[in-house]
Parts: C-alpha cells; sequence; structure tokens
C-alpha cells in the first residue's frame, strides 16, 4: 500500500547551515506518528516542507504517492506550537474566516467548537484566551472539514491534565475515523498512549524510525522516553568518533577532545612551574 506521506531525501540548507540531512520517512495511512528530537534538531522544518511554508533543497514530499498540491495542503488539519489569530476578533469570528480559507461551509465551525468545549465562549475575544484555550480553537480549527492527515506541533503543552485528557479523546477518536496523525512533541508521556509509530530526528538526520513494538524489540525498552534516550545517547556517541583528517593524518573526534584536555593540562602544569 502506498504510504500516506512520503519524506524521500529530503534535505534543507540555510547557507552554510545544514537543518536537514537526507530524512527519508514513509508515514503510514492510519498511523499515529510521534515526530521526536531536541530543539532545533529539525522537526518543524520537515513539517515545513509538508505544509509548504519550506523549499526543501533537495529531495521530495508526496501525499498518496504525487507531489504535494495546493489542493491538498487545504485538506490538511495543522496546529501550531504558537496559534496565530486575530486578537482583537472573536473565537467564532476567527474559527468562521479560517474555515473559509479551507474552503468549508460555516455550519461546520459549530460542531468543532463543540467538541473542543469552546462553544460557550464563541463570542470571547481571541486575546482573553489562556494558552491551553488558544491550542484548543486552533485544534478546532483543524478538525474543520474532517480532514484525513493531521500536523501537530507540540500540542500538549500549556495543557493542564482536564485539557490533556480532552485531548487525548479527540485524537483516539480522529485516528478511529482513519486520520493519519504526525505529531511533534518533547511531552513523550503524553505521546506514548496515543503513538502507533516514531521517528527521532538528531542533528538533521533520522536516527530511528519504526512502530512502537519494533522501536522496543530493538533497543530493549518499554518506554517511547527511554527509547529515545538510549538512541540519542548512541548518536552522541557515534557523533564523537567521527574521523576528521589534519595534516594528512586521522584522528577520530573524541582523540582530538582528549587530546585537547592533555594540552589544557599541560599548559597549567607549565604555567605553575
Amino acid at each position: 500500500m502506498t504510504p500516506h506521506v512520503q519524506f524521500i531525501g529530503v534535505e534543507k540548507r540555510y547557507g552554510s547551515v545544514t537543518a536537514l540531512r537526507g530524512v527519508s520517512l514513509d508515514v503510514a495511512r492510519g498511523s499515529v506518528l510521534a515526530l521526536l528530537g531536541p530543539n532545533g534538531a529539525g522537526k518543524s522544518t520537515l513539517f515545513g516542507c509538508l505544509l509548504g511554508t519550506v523549499r526543501a533543497t533537495r529531495g521530495q514530499v508526496l501525499v498518496n504517492g504525487t507531489g504535494v498540491s495546493d489542493a491538498h495542503r487545504r485538506a490538511f488539519g495543522y496546529v501550531a506550537e504558537r496559534v496565530a489569530l486575530y486578537p482583537h476578533r472573536t473565537v467564532m469570528d476567527n474559527a468562521l474566516f479560517f474555515a473559509r480559507l479551507k474552503g468549508q461551509p460555516c455550519d461546520a465551525v459549530p460542531p468543532q467548537l463543540e467538541r473542543v468545549g469552546l462553544r460557550e465562549l464563541r463570542d470571547r475575544k481571541v486575546r482573553t484566551l489562556s494558552k491551553g484555550l488558544l491550542q484548543r480553537l486552533g485544534l478546532a480549527i483543524a478538525l474543520v472539514g474532517t480532514p484525513e492527515l493531521l500536523i501537530l506541533d507540540e500540542p500538549f503543552n500549556g495543557l493542564d491534565p482536564a485539557l490533556l485528557d480532552q485531548l487525548h479523546l479527540i485524537l483516539r477518536d480522529e485516528q478511529r475515523r482513519g486520520a493519519t496523525l504526525l505529531v511533534s512533541t518533547h511531552t513523550m508521556s503524553a505521546m506514548e498512549p496515543l503513538a502507533t509509530h516514531a521517528a527521532i530526528v538528531l542533528e538533521g538526520a533520522l536516527a530511528a524510525a519504526g512502530t512502537l513494538d519494533n522501536l522496543r524489540r530493538a533497543h530493549g525498552e518499554q518506554s517511547l522516553e527511554r527509547i529515545y534516550h538510549r538512541i540519542a545517547r548512541r548518536h552522541a556517541a557515534e557523533s564523537s568518533a567521527i574521523p576528521i583528517s589534519r595534516g594528512g593524518f586521522t584522528q577520530r573526534k573524541n582523540d582530538l577532545d582528549e587530546a585537547g584536555r592533555e594540552n589544557d593540562e599541560e599548559r597549567v602544569t607549565t604555567s605553575q612551574r
């Protein structure tokens, strides 16, 4: 079966800085993928390549086996880490505006506001909403039109336990409906009950990807957080052992670091004589 989303050798450079290093990743239809990695690893850049806000330097992004079109993107549901709305307009005004941009009818909005618990606040100005309520409104807008693909960037930030439980219920409902979910998060404990798959991006490269069951077997850990830390430690150790050529000789980075420490110690000893 053709994957719902494919990243094929995606590379993104900003001048001398490489944000993505040939990322290839298949996202199965109906899966819930946890995209993990530290700040600056390239997760949001990868999302940007899918959403069209970032143009890849090399590689392809496909949806249902074809290049991503504007029609595809209008059908996506996307919740940014920082939901950007019109602060002096009401909850309903904002939701209706973005529904029209997506080509959706106005009567598609109230059910989604009800679903996220905002129908009673529909006449409130957005500037008066807490961060958690803003996240809810962003989710309601994303859900308008019953998208096949939901993309969420740090959706658990700023949520109290009650809101977190409600978000879990909504995302489970979306998965049961058959939607594919791409979720970038640092809150692995909140993501683990939902995720079917995980992908770990470190320093712009894909360090690991697969079903949670396969990752657990491969790394001998049960929790998603422990799997992540095991892979991150291994990546750090391998990165420190990258061969570096200097003056016709090849040394490894950790050897150079050790030599640097020895030189520092010798300079300190000499200065104390």
